[in-house]
């Protein structure tokens, strides 16, 4: 059964610990898409933004082709900071996958802001003000697109690792 896991946090709450401790509890068949990896492969850095359209429709269209292994699970790891940006920008993906999960970080700020710090590339703390002012927990929409929704607080992710 291919599975959609669709990550919803700040930078620093955990999204990239989380995918590369998915893929190491599930051995194989993980594929990981990383909105700042693939932004750093197209223009050599992950702040520089300047192609970022061609950088998501990259992001969508390896979905699609990870989506060909039955036994995939496909992280999408990016901000998806709203409900309405989380479904719209998957919509056309879940007729891919026999699953589509969120897991949404709702993580402590100063837990956050630490952890920023400890990123290879931290992000401004004026930005990540602003992630955090416009983060969305899930929304009765979020319930009803997603086949599940698991939330954690980073104390709790091998606990939904173990439920994908």
């Amino acid at each position: 059964m291919s599975k959609l896991i669709v990550l919803s946090g700040v930078p620093g709450s955990g999204k990239s610990y989380f995918s590369k401790l998915l893929r190491k509890k599930k051995e194989g068949h993980v594929y990981i898409i990383s909105s700042d990896a693939l932004r750093d492969l197209v223009t050599g850095s992950q702040k520089n933004l300047s192609e970022d359209k061609l950088m998501w429709k990259m992001f969508y269209e390896l979905a699609k082709v990870y989506s060909e292994d039955p036994k995939g699970i496909v992280v999408l790891d990016a901000t998806n900071r709203d409900t309405k940006y989380r479904i719209d920008s998957v919509k056309e993906l879940k007729s891919h996958f026999d699953e589509t999960n969120l897991v949404l970080f709702d993580v402590a700020k100063e837990v956050v802001i630490r952890q920023n710090f400890d990123r290879e590339f931290p992000v401004p703390t004026e930005v990540l003000e602003e992630y955090f002012a416009n983060f969305e927990l899930p929304q009765k929409e979020d319930y009803e697109f997603f086949s599940n929704v698991y939330i954690t607080n980073g104390e709790n992710i091998e606990e939904i690792i173990d439920l994908i």
